[in-house]
């Protein structure tokens, strides 16, 4: 039955002079109390012999810095739930920070300087619409004096008409070649003016374009500054220290604290009689309940590693174990 050692090998009741007889395989009768010291043999009686270790989750998944710099400092605590994808520390992320704020003051001023490029050229735009009308009009009107004034020098010299009309047609033709040469220099002006603008504007997209793929970098850098969980999980170990180059496995996540093991130092004589696989009962002194089943998982150099399962929410990783074994 889960969660409990069964009574194994209940000998049958022999008929006869030989009377009867009990065989009992794991006895429910706990031992007295031992003194804890983890790693040592806590007890040996009747087959059975205990030891003690830390549990740990099975599934950790480690987290390290991608870049290299000092730790700036931790945002989680050892306990405290993550999610995929949330900053657990930042690495460097100071200078990186001031990179950053520059470039997005960069982009700031290149795109201020584009706005009040494309403002400027917009009313140039106006203003040069504005001169090409008046030149269009100033050069109809020129024409005009000019058909005027032709006429009235032919009549004149007939002596068709007055001089007082010659005259006015000649100052009419003056007045309005002047305006046509106003005119056409205002237009003149208006273009080349535009084409300034429009070769500012260029410049200024350019340069705004570069401000934002600078900007872009930077935000790159920050973000590989910044260590983030791979995974959701629990937070069960955290490495390192704040001003300190950050090496190594920062993190440990557990992603699954049901699925738990605890590590024991075996001596060894227990060491050479245990096996993988083989069945064992996973304690907790600082809970009142029942046995927990549990298998070895690993034998490696003196060290044992006992699998459970525990859906119990009050155990947790760090938590002192014993572990009982039934020795042939």
């Amino acid at each position: 039955m889960a969660g409990k050692w069964l009574l194994a090998g209940v000998g049958g009741l022999a008929l006869g002079a030989g009377g009867a007889a009990l065989s009992v395989y794991w006895k429910h009768r706990a031992p007295a109390a031992p003194i804890r010291k983890s790693g040592a043999a806590l007890l040996r009686t009747n087959g059975e012999t205990t030891l003690s270790g830390k549990i740990r989750p099975q599934h950790i998944v480690p987290v390290m810095a991608s870049i290299e710099g000092n730790l700036d400092g931790f945002l989680v605590e050892v306990g405290q739930e993550v999610f995929e994808g949330q900053t657990l520390a930042r690495v460097g992320a100071s200078g990186l920070e001031l990179a950053r704020n520059a470039a997005e003051a960069a982009v700031a001023a290149a795109q201020e300087q584009m706005t009040h490029t494309e403002s400027s050229l917009a009313a140039a735009r106006l203003e040069a619409s504005r001169a090409d009308a008046g030149q269009t009009r100033s050069r109809m009107a020129f024409d005009r004096a000019q058909q005027v004034l032709d006429r009235q020098q032919t009549l004149f010299r007939a002596g068709a008409t007055s001089r007082q009309a010659y005259e006015k047609a000649q100052s009419d033709f003056g007045a309005a070649r002047q305006d046509s040469e106003v005119t056409e220099n205002a237009a003149r002006a208006s273009t080349e003016l535009l084409d300034s603008l429009k070769n500012n504007l260029t410049a200024a997209q350019k340069n705004l374009a570069g401000r934002t793929q600078e900007l872009e970098a930077a935000q790159t850098n920050l973000q590989s500054a910044e260590v983030r969980s791979p995974v959701d999980g629990i937070l069960v170990a955290r490495n390192g220290e704040a001003g300190k180059p950050a090496a190594g496995e920062l993190f440990e996540i557990a992603t699954d604290l049901f699925a738990l093991e605890v590590v024991l130092q075996a001596p060894p004589v227990l060491f050479s009689k245990l096996r993988p696989g083989q069945q064992a009962l996973v304690l907790i002194p600082d809970l009142q309940s029942a046995g927990m089943p549990g298998t070895v998982k690993q034998l490696n150099a003196g060290e044992v590693v006992v699998e459970f399962e525990c859906t119990l929410p009050a155990v947790k990783p760090g938590m002192l174990a014993d572990v009982r074994f039934k020795l042939e």
